[in-house]
C-alpha cells in the first residue's frame, strides 16, 4: 500500500511484521527449492560438476534483471513490484521441475539446459523483485533499529526453512529419487506465490516510487562518484565471490568427496540453516554496535577459513568434522548479507539509496556472478587435472587451496573501505 505521507510508528511495527511473516514462508518455499535441492536435484540428473559451480553463481547472475525491476517499481511501488515478481519466480521454478520427466525420457541435455535456464529466471525474478527492498526496510524501521530488523526477519527466514528442511529429509528417506525431488521443488512454488500475500499487505510512502522514476544514468553517473559506493562495489564482488567459490561446493564435497547420502547431505544443510537461527540472532545484538565494515571483513574471514577447513579436515565420513564447516558457512554467510545491507545504510544518503542500491547491486552482485560463474569451473578442472586419478576427495582439497589462495589476494578492498563512525566521531 503507497501512502503519501510519512508512515506513523503503529504502520511501521505493522509493516514488518507483515515481513517477518512473508519471510518466514519464504523461508518454507525456499528450502524446497534453492540451492541444496537444485544441487541434489542436479546431481540427480548426473550434470558435470561445472553445472553444479554455475547453479551456485546464478543468485549473483541474476542481478541482471534488477533494471526491470526498477522499471516495475516506478509503475506499482516497492511492495507490488516485488510481490509480482515473486509470482513469476515461482512459476520459473515450475520449468526447472520439468527438467526430471525431460531426463527420464533420455533428453539429458534439454534437461540440463532447462534447470540451468530455469535457475537463472529463478533468481533474476528474485533480484528484480527485491532491487529496492532496502529503501523499503529504512523505510519501516525507525533509524538505529536497522540492523535489528534486518537481523531478525532473517532469523524467522531460518527458522521456517529449517523446519521445512527437517520434513524434506524425512521425506526424502522414504521416498528417495528425482521425482520425489521434482514434487518439493513444485510444493515450494505454491508456498512462494502464498508468501507474495503478506508482502502485499506492507506500507511504503511514495518516495520509492518517485526515486525509481528519475532518470537511470544520469543517477548512476552521480552514485559512482561517491567513493563510499565504489568501495562497496568492490568489497561486494570479493564477498560474493567467495561464498559462491565455497558454499555450494561444501555440499558437493560431501557429496562426492566424502560419498553421502542425499538425506546426510541435508542433514548439514539443516545444520547450516540451524546455525543461521543463532548467528543472526546474535548479528541482531552486535551489528549496531560495531558497524558494517567490522562485520564485513568478519564475514570474510569466516569464509576463508570454511575454504582451510576442507584442505585440511580428515578423509572419511564422520559427522563430527563435516559438521564443522556448514556451521561456518552458514555464520560467514549470514554475516556478509546482513553486513552488506548494513553498511549501505550507513554510508549512503537516504535521497541516493534507490539509485545506489539498484547499482551497487547490478555491478557487484552480477559481476561476482559472471566471475565465480567462470572461475569456479575453471577451478574445478585444474583441480581434477592435478588430481589425476586419485580419490576424488583430492580434487575438492585441491580446488579449496586455490580458492583460499585466490581469496587471499582479493581481500583488499575490504582492507580499504571506509568506516563512517570514525568519521562522525
Amino acid at each position: 500500500m503507497i501512502l503519501n505521507r510519512p508512515l506513523t510508528p503503529e504502520e511501521m511495527r505493522t509493516s514488518q511484521r507483515f515481513y517477518n511473516l512473508y519471510s518466514a514462508v519464504n523461508g518454507m518455499s525456499y528450502m524446497c527449492l534453492g540451492d541444496t535441492i537444485l544441487i541434489l536435484f542436479a546431481l540427480r540428473l548426473k550434470c558435470h560438476d561445472a553445472v553444479i559451480s554455475a547453479l551456485g553463481a546464478m543468485v549473483y547472475v541474476g542481478f541482471l534483471f534488477l533494471p526491470l525491476g526498477k522499471w516495475m517499481t516506478a509503475r506499482t511501488g516497492a511492495v507490488r513490484s516485488q510481490a509480482d515478481f515473486w509470482v513469476l519466480r515461482n512459476i520459473a521454478s515450475l520449468f526447472i521441475a520439468a527438467a526430471a520427466p525431460l531426463a527420464a525420457c533420455g533428453w539429458r541435455g534439454p534437461a540440463v539446459f532447462l534447470l540451468v535456464a530455469g535457475s537463472l529466471v529463478f533468481y533474476g525474478c528474485r533480484a528484480a523483485g527485491i532491487v529496492m527492498s532496502q529503501p523499503l526496510i529504512g523505510e519501516v524501521c525507525p533509524p538505529g533499529t536497522r540492523g535489528r530488523v534486518i537481523a531478525r526477519s532473517w532469523m524467522f527466514f531460518y527458522a521456517a526453512g529449517f523446519l521445512a528442511l527437517l520434513v524434506i529429509t524425512v521425506l526424502l528417506r522414504h521416498h528417495p529419487g528425482a521425482n520425489t525431488i521434482c514434487g518439493i521443488i513444485i510444493t515450494g512454488a505454491f508456498l512462494g506465490i502464498a508468501s507474495s500475500f503478506f508482502m502485499r499487505a506492507m506500507c511504503e510512502t511514495g518516495e520509492i516510487r518517485d526515486a525509481a522514476r528519475r532518470p537511470v544514468f544520469r543517477e548512476y553517473r552521480r552514485v559512482l562518484g561517491l567513493p563510499a559506493v565504489r568501495r562497496q562495489i568492490y568489497a561486494g564482488i570479493v564477498c560474493y565471490v567467495g561464498v559462491i567459490l565455497t558454499v555450494p561446493i561444501s555440499l558437493l564435497t560431501v557429496k562426492k568427496g566424502f560419498l553421502a547420502a542425499d538425506t546426510q547431505a541435508l542433514v548439514f544443510s539443516m545444520v547450516q540453516l540451524f546455525a543461521s537461527v543463532p548467528a543472526n540472532y546474535l548479528l541482531s545484538r552486535v551489528s549496531d554496535r560495531f558497524g558494517g565494515k567490522v562485520m564485513i571483513a568478519g564475514g570474510y574471514l569466516l569464509i576463508c577459513l570454511l575454504a582451510l577447513y576442507w584442505i585440511v579436515v580428515p578423509a572419511g565420513f564422520s559427522w563430527g568434522f563435516l559438521l564443522v564447516p556448514f556451521f561456518v558457512a552458514a555464520c560467514g554467510n549470514v554475516c556478509i548479507t546482513n553486513a552488506l545491507a548494513q553498511y549501505f545504510l550507513e554510508t549512503v544518503p537516504k535521497e541516493a539509496q534507490v539509485s545506489a542500491s539498484i547499482f551497487i547491486s547490478i555491478a557487484s552482485g552480477a559481476l561476482a556472478g559472471l566471475l565465480g560463474l567462470a572461475s569456479g569451473g575453471l577451478l574445478l578442472r585444474i583441480a581434477s587435472a592435478l588430481n589425476g586419478s586419485a580419490r576424488p576427495l583430492a580434487t575438492y582439497r585441491i580446488y579449496f587451496l586455490l580458492v583460499l589462495l585466490l581469496l587471499a589476494v582479493l581481500s583488499v578492498p575490504i582492507l580499504r573501505l571506509d568506516d563512517p563512525r570514525k568519521k562522525k566521531a
